[in-house]
């Protein structure tokens, strides 16, 4: 069991526990663990971002708090042009 810190609103602090969960392999075919999902939003799609699972490798970070795959890093980079 894996035990992580939380801080509720109003700033009392608690533990969530519950089952180690297996990461999800990045979509890159690494094989290197993801550690973060796309951000590229889908309005059109079942949900609303990519959600695809990236390694640190393969993540493309345009702004802050924002990773994108590499197939929506060459959108967003064809739309800056």
């Amino acid at each position: 069991m894996v035990c992580t810190p939380i801080t509720l609103p109003g700033g009392a602090r608690g533990f969530a526990c519950g089952p180690r969960r297996k990461s999800k392999p990045c979509a890159c075919g690494s094989g290197l663990p993801a550690t973060q999902l796309c951000d590229w939003k889908t309005p059109d799609g079942p949900k609303p971002t990519c959600d695809a699972p990236l390694c640190r490798r393969c993540t493309h970070v345009p702004a802050p708090d924002k990773d994108l795959c590499p197939t929506h890093a060459e959108e967003w980079k064809a739309r800056q042009r």
